[in-house]
């Protein structure tokens, strides 16, 4: 989890400030809407259980970011927090976070989903 919250900061370093709301309290993050997802059966492909997390762990990430924090102990806390991944079990969300860290491609498809979510500085 450590190794995940320190690849997630470099991550988001790496990206440009994605809002300016100065708060202390982060939001609760979840997963797209059933609404997006036809049904839980559909939903269930292994395409669409690692685009629930990426794209959680985008918003989280992002959210996480738009705040201005003056406390650095509540920034490292809303950033170690977990978002809820709707539709996966802990076993999975470990999964994608182990792969996060040990597959270049997954991180790099995770990094692209943050620049789209957040927004991209040199725009």
């Amino acid at each position: 989890m450590i190794r995940l919250i320190l690849v997630s900061l470099a991550v988001t370093a790496a990206l440009a400030g994605c809002g300016d709301e100065s708060s202390n309290t982060p939001a609760k993050i979840t997963a797209p809407s059933a609404a997006a997802a036809p049904s839980a059966a559909a939903s269930s492909t292994p395409e669409r259980l690692e685009t629930i997390f990426l794209d959680t762990t985008a918003a989280h990430l992002c959210s996480v970011q738009s705040r201005v924090y003056t406390d650095p102990a509540a920034m490292a806390e809303a950033y170690a927090s977990k978002p809820v991944y709707t539709g996966l079990s802990d076993a999975q969300v470990e999964q994608y976070q182990q792969r996060v860290i040990a597959d270049p491609a997954f991180a790099n498809r995770l990094t692209g989903q943050i620049q789209q979510t957040c927004g991209s500085a040199t725009g």
